[in-house]
């Protein structure tokens, strides 16, 4: 399955996304606060990932506001 993220602040993006993808995949606002995580230690003090599982973000990303996501089990 498939997922449509748009960046915050757009919604003329937003509904013209939706009205043409709506049917196919789910056009969604993205949720994030923050650009990355604050960097926490666990309270036994050592870190639990082993490293950033983010890259970086797609061309679409900046360059068109949006980005289309696998998600689910791949």
């Amino acid at each position: 399955m498939y997922r449509m993220y748009v960046k915050k602040g757009d919604p003329e993006r937003y509904e013209l996304l939706y009205k043409t993808f709506s049917e196919r995949l789910p056009v969604i606002w993205e949720r994030r606060k923050a650009d990355r995580r604050r960097n926490q230690a666990s309270p036994n003090g050592e870190e639990r990932r082993r490293s950033d599982r983010r890259g970086p973000p797609p061309a679409t990303w900046d360059a068109l506001g949006f980005v289309v996501a696998r998600v689910g089990r791949q």
